[in-house]
């Protein structure tokens, strides 16, 4: 092991040195055994504190991984660990960082030092996060990918790692989540998150798509206004308010009465008051998304017999395939002639009407939100032509496909 150590203390020394961060190996007894940080600036908000760090991290020195991990603070810190495997066996892990996805706006500087009441220390904590190295999510990862090879061995895909990483933040049972990055910016000021990204969340409440939101994230820390110069914590509130406040607005639109919808939102804004971190206000926050859009599903149930809804979730879950009426009776054991009538008279549609309807629907949302072209939504949505897809598109929207692209754009 020591050979490996001398390994490892090198590659970490050179690494730390290229990219201006620290590096340290932790055994699994939570042991440091070696630590590369030169003349580096300690954050002084916990001054390197192994304790404080670990926490920071959410980092148990006993649980290892097969692939490196990137982990974010509520200080905004980025690290990168890897675990060191020898012969099958978990030696202990690399940790490599602090770095910035971005340079880090004034105000949240602000707000962390109110909250964490450090003003006696502001000027080292302003020099701290400005002269902290920036890696955004792209580097970082690519990064983690050459620490990993280099003492492992084995080199892994960037999209694999990428989506690794992505899916230990997605939201669990539990709905504690992070928060997705949006990486591009080159401002000073405080970065704002994706308005598509917002919509497609709003999209999910509104259509009731509980399971859909479990691997959907939203916008990460560094990529939120600041609504509160005084308190970073206060800002995350009012950020929590306003989300709550629209994702009730989805609801509603959803088809959730507004009585109820309202109620909801007081509650949880109620409840919203009374926390006192950055954990417990993204946690409330998960759990008022998941509870609209149930409410939505629970509306959406409670207008259709069990049957109907469970031919309209079959059509939804096989948008992307070819659908026949056949196909859904069988899925439903009943005879086609009486599943038209059944459907007819509860949805207002026949059951053809209704796939084409599920697939134009989403055929708007990959218009809206990503760059597909219209002849590759064509194809994905298994229409058997261009031109038959825009013939229903017109049909059940009044315009083609390529000028409802145009109208989104310019909303």
């Amino acid at each position: 092991m020591e050979a490996d150590l001398e390994v490892c203390r090198t590659l970490c020394s050179s690494l730390a040195g290229l990219h201006d961060i620290s590096a340290f190996l932790v055994t699994p007894t939570g042991e440091i055994v070696f630590e590369c940080v030169e003349s580096r600036l300690l954050n002084p908000l916990y001054r390197n504190d192994k304790q404080n760090l670990f926490a920071l991290l959410n980092f148990d020195p006993v649980q290892h991984y097969d692939f490196p991990v990137i982990r974010r603070t509520v200080l905004f810190e980025s690290y990168i660990l890897v675990s060191v495997m020898r012969n099958q066996e978990f030696k202990g892990t690399v940790i490599l960082g602090p770095a910035l996805a971005r340079t880090m706006a004034e105000p949240h500087i602000n707000g962390l030092i109110s909250d964490f009441d450090a003003f006696s220390t502001r000027d080292h904590i302003l020099h701290y996060y400005m002269n902290l190295s920036i890696l955004p999510k792209e580097k970082l990862i690519h990064l983690a990918l050459l620490v990993h090879a280099s003492i492992n061995g084995v080199y892994l895909p960037f999209e694999e790692i990428s989506a690794r990483n992505d899916q230990l933040m997605r939201f669990p049972d539990n709905l504690e989540a992070t928060r997705l990055t949006f990486e591009k910016t080159e401002s000073f000021e405080a970065p704002h998150h994706d308005p598509l990204l917002e919509k497609q969340l709003l999209a999910l409440i509104r259509e009731g798509r509980v399971d859909e939101l479990k691997t959907f994230t939203v916008m990460s820390e560094e990529a939120t206004g600041v609504l509160s110069k005084s308190s970073h914590i206060r800002s995350q509130k009012n950020l929590g308010i306003v989300a709550i406040a629209i994702c009730a607005r989805a609801a509603i639109d959803g088809g959730v009465y507004s009585e109820i919808a309202f109620s909801l939102s007081d509650r949880y804004i109620q409840r919203l008051e009374d926390l006192s971190s950055v954990k417990e206000i993204d946690k409330l926050q998960m759990e008022a998304i998941f509870t609209f859009a149930s409410k939505v599903a629970e509306a959406r149930e409670q207008k259709y017999t069990t049957t109907v809804t469970a031919c309209q979730n079959y059509v939804y879950s096989n948008r992307f395939e070819k659908i026949t009426h056949e196909d859904i009776a069988k899925a439903v054991r009943l005879s086609p002639n009486y599943l038209s009538v059944l459907f007819k008279k509860e949805v207002g549609l026949s059951v053809g009407e209704y796939i084409q309807k599920v697939k134009v629907d989403e055929a708007k949302n990959l218009i809206a939100y990503t760059a597909t072209s219209l002849s590759e939504i064509s194809s994905l949505l298994q229409f058997t032509d261009q031109s038959y897809f825009t013939k229903i598109f017109k049909k059940i929207e009044g315009i083609t496909p390529k000028q409802y692209k145009e109208r989104h754009r310019l909303l």
